[in-house]
């Protein structure tokens, strides 16, 4: 048996592998473990990446909810729930007088419309037009300024004033006139003579938009403005008297007391007049002056500056304040600066019956919401303190001239504006005298043009004596009087006189009928001064 080297006492040798010769086969053995590195790492990576980017998106949708949220709160609309009674405007506009209508609109009412503003944007809140300015009252009004009548026309400053504007304009639209005609004793006849009248005035209206009292028959129209032509027509009752301003006046004062303006009638069925007070409107405004006068004389102009301040406060056409205001201004300047009073040329000393135009006039700017100066009104006190006679009645100027009914009219009605209140025993005094020569008895159309106004502010039996005549059956009353004078057109060869009334003193048939018609639109034409007196207003007594 042979034994090995082990066996015969020797060790094993380990030789080691030599480490030097490292290509071949130990790179095949280390691939694969980078292989698979490489694809954990890689794996890795894209995890992360997944895990950053989304969250970054996330992120971004979130932020773009969030947003989308913050645009849809922006577009959402308001509450605007009005919780105030006093400011709700589904409300109908509350006047001094009631009102059966539902919206409120200087000049003729259409009852057929929808309710809101003509012309209004079709998405427009639908709300009651304002009040016709000068109807004033209320809560939320301007300040009372220095002068009377520059404040505005929802009342005094802190709310509650009362009507600012007394006897103002707000009975002379839709159906308050109707309203004012019942209650003041109007009717149906009174209302057509009116109609009657003021298609006269319209068919004998020059091209240019005057009147005249000399030629108005050389005015003839077969139809009104803008439209017809003109003839010489057959009416009588010319005057030699030139005085266009105020034959414009005259003829434009009627239209205006009865709510007709230079903006176009509401309903389709009414005779549209605006082009003929339109047209009227702008002849006088071209005949204005820089410094504000018309022109022809004081008497002309109070009248026209009437007309114009009644024309601006019905309509707040801003093309009219300014003729308005600086005709008032003129006014103003014009007032005798010792006496008081106006004549027929600025500052001479006064006599009573250009003195009541005058004031008059100051008193339509008041109630257009227009500058009025607080002195111009006192003074004028002065010289009525001047002219009074010792029985309580008017004198035409001062001294030691007798009173008379016309001027007695004109002083009461001053006095009225002036503040005088129904108690006064002066004031009631005039009144019987007036009662003393009732209407048509004087053959004077001026002074039933007065003493109307006066009794109609006085209201209660003095009125309806007045109106309705004695026995209140209305025979010997101003309203079927002037009925039955209104020319019927049944004269041979005078059909055009029809609506008209037979001429009176120096102002022909212009002046004849604007006066007829002015005394039978009393009823609406000034809202009663004294229906305001509960609300402190005028003053009682003085």
């Amino acid at each position: 048996m042979s034994t090995s080297p082990a066996e015969n006492g020797r060790r094993k040798v380990v030789v080691a592998p030599n480490m030097e010769d490292r290509s071949g086969i130990n790179w095949l053995r280390a691939l694969p473990v980078w292989v698979t590195s490489a694809v954990v790492h890689i794996v890795m990576l894209i995890l992360f990446s997944l895990i950053t980017f989304g969250s970054a998106s996330a992120e971004s949708d979130r932020t773009k909810v969030v947003q989308t949220t913050e645009v849809e709160e922006a577009q959402k609309e308001a509450d605007l729930t009005n919780t105030d009674i006093g400011l709700d405007d589904t409300q109908q506009t509350n006047f001094n007088v009631d009102r059966i209508e539902e919206v409120s609109v200087p000049g003729p009412v259409d009852p057929t419309a929808a309710v809101g503003i003509v012309n209004a944007p079709p998405d427009a809140a639908p709300q009651t037009v304002p009040a016709p300015p000068g109807s004033g009252g209320g809560t939320g009004g301007a300040p009372v300024m220095a002068d009377a009548g520059t404040g505005a026309m929802a009342g005094t400053l802190g709310g509650m004033g009362g009507l600012a504007n007394i006897g103002a304009f707000g009975g002379r639209s839709g159906s308050t006139r109707v309203k004012m005609v019942q209650e003041g004793g109007g009717n149906a006849l009174s209302e057509a003579a009116v109609a009657r009248g003021l298609e006269w005035f319209a068919l004998h209206q020059a091209p240019d938009g005057h009147w005249s009292l000399h030629e108005f028959h050389r005015y003839g129209r077969e139809r009104p403005l803008p439209g017809g032509k003109t003839f010489v027509c057959n009416c009588g009752g010319a005057t030699p008297r030139r005085n266009d301003v105020a034959a414009t006046a005259f003829g434009l004062l009627p239209f205006l007391a009865g709510g007709i303006t230079h903006k176009p009638a509401a309903k389709a069925s009414q005779k549209d007049y605006s082009k003929t007070v339109g047209q009227a409107l702008n002849w006088l405004v071209g005949k204005q002056g820089k410094d504000g006068y018309y022109g022809g004389d004081m008497y002309a102009h109070g009248l026209a500056t009437i007309a114009m301040c009644e024309a601006y406060g019905m309509t707040s056409d801003p093309r009219l304040k300014l003729s308005a205001q600086q005709a008032v201004n003129y006014v103003a300047r014009a007032q005798d600066p010792a006496g008081g009073g106006w004549r027929y040329a600025p500052r001479q000393a006064g006599d009573t019956s250009v003195t009541g135009w005058q004031l008059m006039a100051l008193k339509s700017g008041q109630m257009a919401g227009l500058a009025v100066p607080r002195s111009a009104l006192k003074r004028t006190e002065k010289f009525l303190d001047s002219v009074r006679s010792p029985k309580d009645g008017y004198k035409y100027l001062p001294g030691n001239e007798t009173e008379s009914a016309t001027m007695t009219a004109v002083g009461l009605l001053c006095r009225m504006y002036l503040g005088d209140g129904p108690r006064n025993p002066a004031l009631i005094a005039g009144v019987q005298k007036l009662k003393g020569t009732p209407p048509g008895r004087g053959g004077n159309l001026y002074y039933d043009y007065y003493a109307t106004q006066v009794l109609h502010h006085m209201q209660g039996d003095a009125w309806r004596f007045w109106n309705l005549g004695p026995d209140g059956s209305g025979r010997g009353g101003l309203r079927d009087t002037l009925i039955a004078r209104q020319d019927s057109g049944a004269t041979p060869r005078r059909d055009h006189q029809n609506g008209s009334w037979a001429p009176e003193a120096e102002g022909g048939r212009v002046m004849a009928t604007s006066l007829s018609l002015l005394c039978l639109e009393v009823y609406y034409r000034h809202l009663p001064l004294y229906r305001t007196r509960d609300l402190g207003v005028l003053k009682e007594n003085k």
